[in-house]
């Protein structure tokens, strides 16, 4: 029987340097974790997991049973999608980075248009405001956060999907088939005529929406990028129609160079 602690990185006693007994079950917990996150927002089944991490589905299942009921993940229709747990903790780390490189930005938007302007993320198949800069009256100073709304019928949801392919993106919102819960007047009722919208987003670089959300409501949302060029936040404004729709336009592109510089200030700080 030897003399060392195998906890430690060495042994108090002989000195010998030691290798730190891992946590296999976190460890394999965490990579399902991972693979559910880098398929988000696309809620992941068992049989999708198993393929991603090699191994069998009913050590899957196990492992999501625990992972579900510590909060870790959450259940979406027949898969799963990253629980609120992790959404909590992210607020300290990426998103909180997110909100300090985006702030002043915001609050310059605010000065400028006039209105309360928002940061959002992806959230399954949600959108969910998670820093919101206000004028200090009226219907602009309405606090939207952590409220969240579908991603298919928003300007800044329809911006975070852009970021997604179209395959992804069919997978959720199937080409043929209705969305459910769409407005009357809400331009995207079916997968295709989605995929359409988004496109017509990639190109202009910035969504609007007028009254798809909310009768009497538009809005106008760009995309904020991390280093990898991928989308990881939007900036949104919305305010009442006979107030705002005209401009809409401008007001996306006043928002998109003050995206373009959050998103040169999450570069610089990795």
């Amino acid at each position: 029987m030897g003399c060392c602690n195998r906890r430690t990185k060495s042994c108090t006693v002989c000195n010998m340097p030691n290798t730190p007994v891992r946590n296999n079950g976190l460890e394999r917990d965490l990579e399902i974790i991972e693979a559910v996150a880098a398929a988000s927002p696309i809620p992941q089944r068992n049989g999708d997991l198993a393929i991603a991490t090699k191994r069998e589905k009913s050590q899957i299942s196990r492992a999501i049973s625990r992972l579900l009921d510590n909060g870790l993940l959450l259940r979406q229709g027949a898969g799963v999608i990253v629980g609120p747990r992790l959404y909590a903790i992210a607020r300290y780390t990426f998103e909180a980075q997110l909100v300090s490189a985006a702030r002043g930005e915001m609050h310059g938007l605010v000065h400028k248009l006039g209105e309360t302007v928002h940061l959002t993320v992806l959230q399954g198949l949600e959108v969910v405001t998670i820093h919101s800069e206000s004028p200090a009256h009226g219907f602009r100073a309405l606090s939207w956060m952590g409220v969240t709304a579908p991603s298919f019928m928003t300007s800044s949801g329809r911006v975070l999907l852009s970021g997604l392919d179209n395959n992804q993106i069919e997978r959720i919102y199937p080409a043929n088939k209705k969305i459910e819960n769409a407005p009357p007047l809400c331009l995207t009722k079916t997968g295709e005529e989605l995929i359409k919208v988004i496109e017509k987003i990639r190109n202009d670089g910035y969504a609007t929406v007028i009254e798809e959300f909310e009768p009497g409501l538009v809005g106008a949302s760009v995309p904020v990028r991390d280093f990898n060029g991928s989308i990881v936040a939007a900036i949104n404004v919305a305010a009442p129609k006979a107030r705002f729709e005209p401009h809409l336009i401008p007001a996306a592109k006043e928002m998109k160079k003050a995206a373009d510089r959050i998103t040169q200030s999450l570069i610089t700080s990795n």
